[in-house]
């Protein structure tokens, strides 16, 4: 049965598009009229972007999406978070002594505008990756590679252990081993030396060719234009995979969750990342078919240590105690999620956690040991839009506010966040992604006491000198078993000192039209694009 809030919406949709306008002439239009043979997808885009499209930007899901239409990689991953070869021939060679690691890559292959895509570009992508004067939040995940750490302190220009043998080799000297590196890095975004060679390093995260017109790539569809909280329009690229791509243009919308639901059902939306809440009533539209898969990541908020109100472990603790992350499931997700005590994964994730259930009385006595201040405000910053986010958002509130935490909500926009973050500004910030089930040491991207925000995505800036010598010596384990041995006892660590707020991992849920063919769900909300080029939509 359709709520009476969504009957409005669907109504309010069948009557307008407020992500069109009628002087666009787009055929984004076109292509849900039938007034053209040219075939057009039109897909929801979860937040607008940043408007950062570039690989060393500091992750945003939505840059993410339109990043990997555009650009290439080395490997991808696919929705059982496998890593498998894309650029590369095969998955990479890594010596005896786990310090040479080889990639192949595929020949033949051409960049959007006709010039050959060689090694060198790879060499000069990962070189940009690891210079933090670049802009690049990932530069310390490459701190084992030799070279890298000149680099990274400025005494030197180029990274000596990133080496281009011949047109099709790409190598990584590493000063010891690092058996997480090919995980974490082998899905860079490739970017071409021929039209950046000229930017200064220091200049790189301005130039125009990022927040404006990234018009030359490896993807399969090329970017054409951003028009700001409205779509942003990609065609096909026909240089990619010789020319492999049938779906003529996508506009990914930047719209709410419900707005994108009731255009899905009007035949304005082709591709939904919808809410659990509304698949009810999405599995009863005709035309629509639906697919799902678990995550790879998960939802919280960060705490910001370095503000001295936020720094009391018994803080943190307290506030999961504070919340019903069940009944926030059920309400917010029909149920679709799992609640999170750890970052780890899979394999790698402990037995025996404190899994904090709710339980105020002891949220209440947390706060009394440490003598908190009721009048202490916090402030909960995130980017709306999202029903599940909004509504955690509010519940946060809520609920913390029962045991005696007054909690602030402030939603922005992305630009906004960004500046936030950079400023540090922020006290706790509400977001999600991440993928955690293909490698396991991407767990010290976020809290390591070394990756920090900006040079690594610890938004948290909590610091364990014990956690970070069982991740590091686990990454350079060969063993496979003792290698996944020590990542449990780091998540032993993460669980108890609660460096974020833990809440849900979400099953992303997608629901498109049947004219679309060849569309394969991930779990990963910012990669549903992975296997686009073996798509096609009947007109």
């Amino acid at each position: 049965m359709i709520s009476a809030g969504m009957a409005m919406v669907l109504a309010v949709a069948a009557c307008s598009d407020p992500t069109q306008d009628d002087d666009t002439g787009s055929a984004g239009d076109e292509g849900t009229n039938g007034a053209s043979e040219d075939t057009t997808l039109n897909a929801y885009l979860y937040q607008p972007p940043a408007a950062n499209w570039s690989p060393m930007a500091p992750a945003n899901g939505s840059d993410g999406i339109v990043m990997n239409l555009i650009y290439d990689s080395l490997l991808g991953v696919d929705p059982d978070y496998e890593l498998y070869p894309r650029l590369a021939v095969d998955m990479p060679e890594i010596s005896e002594d786990g310090l040479t690691i080889t990639y192949t890559l595929q020949e033949g292959l051409t960049w959007s505008d006709g010039e050959p895509f060689t090694a060198e570009d790879v060499v000069f992508t990962y070189n940009l990756m690891a210079d933090p004067d670049t802009g690049s939040t990932a530069s310390g995940r490459f701190a084992d590679v030799v070279g890298a750490p000149e680099v990274a302190a400025g005494t030197a220009d180029t990274v000596t252990g990133f080496t281009a043998p011949d047109d099709h080799t790409f190598q990584i000297q590493l000063a010891k081993p690092n058996v997480g590196l090919v995980g974490l890095t082998g899905n860079i975004w490739i970017v071409p030396q021929h039209a950046l060679e000229s930017v200064p390093i220091d200049e790189m995260d301005t130039t125009e060719f990022f927040t404006q017109a990234p018009t030359v790539g490896l993807g399969p569809y090329v970017f054409q234009e951003y028009r700001t909280d409205q779509y942003v329009h990609l065609v096909k690229n026909p240089a990619f995979r010789e020319g492999e791509v049938d779906i003529d243009e996508i506009y990914l919308r930047p719209v709410t969750s419900d707005v994108a639901t009731a255009q899905l059902g009007t035949g304005e939306m082709d591709l939904v990342q919808i809410s659990p809440a509304d698949l009810e009533t999405v599995e009863a539209l005709d035309g629509i078919e639906v697919g799902s898969g678990p995550g790879a990541g998960y939802i919280r908020t960060s705490v910001n240590e370095k503000k001295p109100y936020l720094q009391d472990v018994r803080l943190r603790q307290a506030m999961l105690y504070a919340i019903d992350r069940q009944q926030l499931i059920d309400e917010a997700l029909g149920g679709h999620a799992q609640p999170v005590n750890s970052s780890f994964m899979n394999d790698a994730l402990p037995d025996g956690l404190e899994t904090y259930e709710y339980d105020p009385d002891r949220a209440r006595e947390l706060l009394a040991e440490m003598n908190w201040d009721p009048n202490q405000v916090i402030t909960l910053t995130w980017i709306p839009g999202q029903r599940d986010r909004d509504t955690a958002a509010t519940v946060l509130e809520s609920q913390l506010g029962e045991v005696g935490i007054k909690l602030e909500l402030n939603q922005v926009q992305p630009g906004q966040l960004t500046d936030m973050m950079n400023n540090g500004t922020y006290d706790m910030t509400l977001y999600g992604g991440g993928n955690y089930a293909t490698e396991p040491f991407a767990v010290y991207a976020i809290n390591g006491c070394d990756t920090f925000y900006p040079t690594g995505g610890n938004l948290s800036y909590w610091c364990n000198e014990e956690f970070d010598a069982l991740m590091l010596e686990a990454n350079a384990t060969v063993d496979e078993t003792a290698r996944y041995d020590l990542y449990r006892q780091a998540g032993q660590i993460e669980n108890a000192e609660v460096p974020m707020i833990y809440l849900y991992n979400p099953d992303t849920i997608w629901a498109h039209s049947d004219r679309l063919s060849g569309f394969v769900p991930n779990g990963d909300f910012t990669n549903p694009f992975w296997n686009v080029q073996e798509w096609s939509l009947d007109g």
